[in-house]
């Protein structure tokens, strides 16, 4: 059963993403975030603010819980706690 992690952005409402899809995450500035995915060739950018208060630590902690958790809770929102604040997410080269 799949598992995803959801952003609430204000831009594109809610973005899930596949658990199985993500390599590693990286706060970039405070104003943007990376998730690489599998494969090395593409990252989504996570752009809002206060991304720096634990933009990576978030994500990670999602997904920990997304793989912790039973099959009928198949979607795990990543917190906002610190200040983030999501605004959009846009796929490019990594």
């Amino acid at each position: 059963m799949a598992k995803y992690i959801t952003l609430e952005t204000a831009n594109d409402g809610k973005v899930h993403l596949n658990t199985d899809d993500i390599l590693y995450v990286e706060t970039a500035s405070s104003t943007s975030g990376e998730i690489f995915l599998k494969g090395g060739v593409r990252k989504l950018t996570v752009t809002g603010t206060g991304l720096t208060s634990g933009f990576d630590e978030n994500v990670n902690a999602a997904l920990v819980e997304a793989a912790q958790t039973s099959w009928h809770n198949a979607v795990v929102p990543v917190s906002v706690a610190g200040g983030l604040v999501f605004t959009s997410v846009a796929l490019g080269a990594a």
